[in-house]
């Protein structure tokens, strides 16, 4: 009995370490989100989202991800989330958005040039506030991008999770709950990303297993 009891302490530890190394983060993302009401005065609603990414574990995304929300020049062109808008909203699902060239959900540019490989899938759509890569089948990802509003671990496998929201729950609940159109679930009301940028991190920290699946802000 001693014996397995070293043996299910030393699991224990290998499972912490494996848990630390795929949720360390190395960045913070911050989205800044505006709702304009189309068909009348409204009230306008802005909130701002933070994205802890993990770039140990998925670094060519991350960086992608990173870049795209601090801007990034190519060539005469500058590459940036900001002022694109949240082109799809499925209730109790997913919010997407990220389409930088075209912004109806049918382009999307990555910062190596059109669109980059999947990377090992190794975090999953375990709960709301995952982030991962909206793609168009395998190696197909470039700037869109969604954030979950539930768990969706069918969705593991084929698109890439490379972030987790840790502030701003209630602005994802609120764009969640925005009336869309029932056959393109394009929303009723003007949803942009204002402004968006990256956090100064002194060095990368771990997310712990308990709040791997909160819903409350860090």
């Amino acid at each position: 009995m001693a014996g397995c009891d070293v043996l299910m302490i030393l699991f224990a530890g290998l499972l912490s370490a494996v848990l630390a190394d795929n949720y360390t983060v190395t960045d913070e993302a911050w989205l800044e989100f505006e709702i304009k009401d189309l068909d009348g005065p409204g009230v306008d609603y802005r909130g701002r989202v933070v994205v802890a990414l993990f770039g140990e574990t998925a670094p060519v995304t991350t960086l992608n991800f990173r870049s795209l929300a601090k801007g990034y020049r190519k060539g005469n062109r500058k590459l940036h989330y900001k002022n694109t808008i949240v082109h799809r909203v499925v209730p109790d699902f997913v919010i997407q958005m990220g389409d930088i060239t075209t912004g109806d959900g049918t382009g999307g540019v990555s910062i190596y040039g059109g669109h980059f490989a999947d990377e090992e899938f190794v975090l999953s759509h375990r709960s709301p506030g995952w982030v991962a890569m909206a793609n168009t089948g395998p190696d197909s990802n470039g700037s869109q991008f969604y954030i979950t509003l539930n768990k969706a671990r069918w969705l593991d496998g084929t698109h890439l999770v490379f972030g987790k929201v840790i502030s701003g729950f209630e602005v994802i609940r609120t764009i969640g709950d925005v009336e869309v159109d029932k056959q393109t679930s394009r929303p009723k009301k003007r949803i942009r990303i204002i402004d968006s940028g990256l956090n100064d991190l002194d060095k990368s920290y771990d997310l712990d297993e308990d709040v791997l699946d909160s819903t409350e802000d860090l």
